[in-house]
């Protein structure tokens, strides 16, 4: 073999070696950047009770299929319609808000995953889950449609929807910067 075959293969082996290591970086990169950029969307109280009603609707959708409770939950939705349709606009516009142009592709895209989430422990936990699904329902009958989202709140799926609180402002940073005097009484 010649040096120059010699040479030749090793500047191959090496460049191999190179494109898997940027092809490595690149798509560990690709991996942690959509999860990065989903930390960094954050929601206030008023998302978050959105996010939670629709956790609620999506966990009692999967159950009507799985647990054959198909009355209880159009039940469900023609009793809280408003709130339903309220909360559903509240989502479009947090998605909008934070999306953009993007905003119906994420949307739909965690509306999938949270109702494969909700499938998934359907299958698994089948009996608590339809005995959970069931005992949502009872205690929503008498329940003041004005309440719906308090009433998400409680149950611990609500909240696994992946997305964080935003930090509030502390009060105590927008106090003045010099001592107020207080006259004696």
């Amino acid at each position: 073999m010649t040096v120059l075959k010699i040479a030749y293969r090793t500047a191959i082996t090496k460049c191999s070696v190179f494109r898997n290591g940027v092809a490595a970086a690149a798509l560990s990169l690709a991996l942690t950047v959509p999860n990065m950029a989903a930390a960094a969307v954050c929601v206030v109280p008023a998302q978050e009770n959105a996010l939670q009603v629709r956790m609620l609707q999506n966990e009692l959708m999967v159950a009507a299929l799985t647990c054959n409770q198909k009355a209880a939950y159009n039940g469900f939705v023609m009793r809280f319609k408003p709130q339903l349709s309220t909360e559903g606009k509240h989502l479009q516009s947090f998605f909008s808000q934070k999306y953009g142009s993007r905003s119906t592709k994420e949307l739909n895209g965690f509306i999938t995953r949270i109702a494969n989430e909700s499938s998934r422990r359907g299958m698994v936990q089948r009996g608590a889950f339809c005995r959970q699904a069931e005992n949502i329902h009872s205690g929503s009958v008498n329940l003041n449609p004005a309440g719906l989202a308090s009433y998400a709140k409680q149950f611990s799926f609500a909240g696994n929807h992946g997305f964080a609180l935003c930090p509030t402002t502390v009060a105590a940073s927008q106090a003045p910067s010099k001592p107020v005097k207080i006259a004696n009484p």
